[in-house]
């Protein structure tokens, strides 16, 4: 179980016992089966149901279970909570984590300097940028997605016996982040040169070889 889901669950409980004492104590509001039977089976009933939701939870979510649901992660923090909540230095992927964290930063940091320049410059190229940033931004979570079920499943099912298989099929999606985040800089070295009107052409051929290059590392990743 996470800290972050243990926590949420000392509070539910601590702020359920609140609630029954304020009910039951002779002082507040005194509900007991004598003066009010109705009223004190709820309370019980509502207790009980809590205890059960909170068990089923515990037993059976995923979140609760590795520390994320890979449904629910959508920004690049969701991604960043994810992977910290495998940064165990026990864990056997403790440096593959530490990387897809880096590659998290990395990505924002040029999304961000991206649209900087991109402000600078009311250019045609501007939707065609933005959109290909989008989706490479999104290619890199995917491989993250993959990363966090393929460590949640080794966590649960597999254990030290296939250790190396896990880190290498990880380790080629690191590698594939790696390759896009570094066309990623060639973009922008040409984004940056976009006042000067003689790298309009090598802007254009830039933009075509990372769209290239996306295609290419999707089939690669396909097989994976």
């Amino acid at each position: 179980m996470s800290n972050k889901t243990f926590i949420r669950l000392v509070i539910a409980i601590v702020i359920m016992a609140i609630i029954d004492i304020a009910i039951f104590s002779p002082a507040i509001l005194a509900i007991s089966f004598s003066t009010n039977p109705l009223i004190f089976c709820l309370v019980i009933l509502i207790n009980i149901l809590c205890i059960a939701s909170g068990y089923m939870y515990v037993t059976h979510s995923t979140a609760a279970k590795y520390g994320y649901d890979l449904d629910k992660l959508k920004s690049s923090n969701d991604y960043k909570e994810a992977l910290e909540s495998k940064l165990g230095k026990n864990s056997p992927f403790y440096f593959q984590v530490k990387q897809a964290l880096s590659q998290i930063d990395s990505m924002t940091r040029k999304k961000n300097v991206l649209n900087e320049l991109l402000e600078q410059n009311n250019q045609e190229h501007f939707t065609a940028l933005t959109e290909l940033a989008d989706q490479a931004s999104n290619f890199l979570f995917n491989n993250i997605r993959k990363t966090l079920n393929r460590i949640a499943i080794f966590d649960a099912d597999i254990g030290n016996s296939m250790e190396n298989e896990y880190k290498e099929y990880i380790q080629k999606l690191l590698d594939s982040n790696d390759n896009l985040l570094n066309e990623f800089n060639k973009l922008l070295a040409e984004v940056s040169q976009m006042d000067d009107t003689s790298s309009d052409d090598s802007l254009g051929q830039v933009l075509n070889d990372m769209t290239n290059s996306l295609k290419i590392l999707r089939g690669e990743n396909d097989s994976l």
